[in-house]
């Protein structure tokens, strides 16, 4: 049984080795992405930053909460307030790994946290980060398995729990030496909080320990009225169908179906994932019809105006309250699908695709509920199109059945905080 032990603690040794190789051979490539994307953005504190260097001099041990980028920090936003209201004391971090999820950050919480980049997972550049910032414990956003910063949080003693926790197929199929790897990590945190049955059992096949891992629900659900009560005022004058945080490709396809129907006076308003596809975009539909009109570029919309191109941040939740109804991207390509809840929160019918692999428990729930419509390809989406243009009655009926779901859900976040106060009460008595 010792040397059954002893091989699998070698095997790991030999993963997480592995693991550190391959990473060092990524070294250029991570610099020269980062050093594109510090140009793009204009924004060399995230080149230093990635590289475990500037960090912020805070002026007590932080609560440090990791969320990869927007939708993440946005699902985790009610969670950040509920923990600023109830400690004064004890600074809060939060870490992104791109520069939109930073200026996020800083749109929604300016003077109320600290904001930096999370170092590519390089030994060297997570221990910098973590002498740096000397966080009294770390709080992890969903799927964000980085080996270095599970291993060193754990050699320096802070506790680290990961909430909403989710598992993907992907993850679930990875390669054996990489499943030894998770395995190795997922014996580090004090705990994990996972989002659903499934996720907890991801984790355990993966090799965390089952009394580590506990099912505490979707985040996700749990938004904040202020931040997300209808926004006042029109965006646009004519009525409009939100196609939110599309991918590559989709554009096209879903332009495609928009046009092949009667769209009476409505406008067909897409806002990509990536504004910075931006050009890509264009070059795709342009083909398609040459009414469109762009809004970094503060293009007017008036009559003839087919579709509008949201490439903003900060925007997106304004353009769904407004909207007739949404369709959420990533889900008709095979990226996995997008975040469901936050339409459903503003009362708004809910569209997607056949993919919503990342989204599976939150789509089939929203379909049992009759609170949102999927469909297969794009003929059926031309079809669903018409359909609720030509039936606001059902428009509203899918609306309220997704607010009211939405609505049974919404104490997450205190739940979430009443998970993770025994690891708070030990470095900050403000939380109470």
């Amino acid at each position: 049984m010792k040397h059954a032990v002893n091989t699998k603690s070698g095997t790991m040794k030999q993963a997480l080795k592995r693991y550190n190789m391959i990473v060092r051979l990524l070294a250029l490539p991570a610099f020269l992405y980062t050093a594109w994307y510090t140009f793009i953005f204009r924004d060399v504190r995230y080149l230093a930053q990635r590289f475990g260097f500037r960090y912020p001099k805070l002026s007590a041990k932080p609560i440090w909460i990791h969320a990869a980028s927007v939708g993440e920090v946005s699902a985790v936003l009610p969670l950040i307030m509920l923990l600023l209201e109830r400690q004064k004391n004890t600074p809060v971090l939060i870490t992104t790994f791109t520069p939109t999820g930073g200026q996020f950050v800083l749109n929604k919480l300016s003077g109320k946290v600290c904001h930096a980049y999370l170092p590519v997972d390089f030994p060297g550049a997570v221990k910098r980060f973590l002498n740096a910032i000397d966080p009294a414990c770390a709080i992890i956003m969903e799927t964000e398995l980085w080996p270095n910063v599970f291993i060193q949080c754990d050699e320096k003693k802070i506790p680290l729990v990961v909430i909403n926790g989710r598992i993907s197929p992907r993850t679930l199929n990875a390669k054996p030496w990489l499943r030894h790897v998770y395995s190795a990590i997922l014996k580090k945190p004090v705990a994990i909080l996972a989002r659903s049955e499934q996720d907890k059992i991801g984790f355990i096949k993966l090799g965390a320990p089952a009394e580590k891992v506990r099912v505490t629900g979707n985040i996700k659900f749990s938004f904040q009225e202020k931040t997300t009560s209808p926004v006042s005022g029109k965006l646009l004058e004519r009525p409009y169908v939100l196609i939110a945080s599309t991918h590559e490709d989709e554009e096209r396809r879903i332009l495609q179906a928009w046009l092949s129907i009667r769209s009476r006076n409505h406008l067909l308003v897409i806002a990509p994932r990536h504004p910075k596809r931006l050009a890509d975009i264009l070059s795709q539909i342009s083909s398609l019809t040459d009414q469109i009109a762009v809004r970094s570029r503060r293009d007017e919309v008036n009559e003839q105006t087919r579709v509008y191109l949201v490439d903003t941040l900060g925007e997106l939740t304004g353009f769904m309250s407004n909207a007739e109804f949404v369709f959420m991207g990533g889900s008709l390509v095979k990226t996995g699908g997008h975040n469901i809840i936050e339409p459903a929160n503003f009362g708004k019918a809910i569209v997607f695709g056949p993919h919503m692999e990342n989204f599976s428990e939150e789509a089939a729930l929203f379909l049992e509920h009759d609170a949102a419509l999927q469909i297969k390809n794009e003929a059926e989406l031309a079809d669903t199109f018409l359909k609720l243009l030509d039936n606001p009655e059902q428009c509203e009926s899918l609306g309220s059945n997704a607010k009211q779901l939405v609505a049974r859900h919404q104490d997450m976040s205190v739940r979430y905080l009443e998970e993770l106060q025994p690891y708070l009460h030990s470095f900050s008595p403000d939380i109470k």
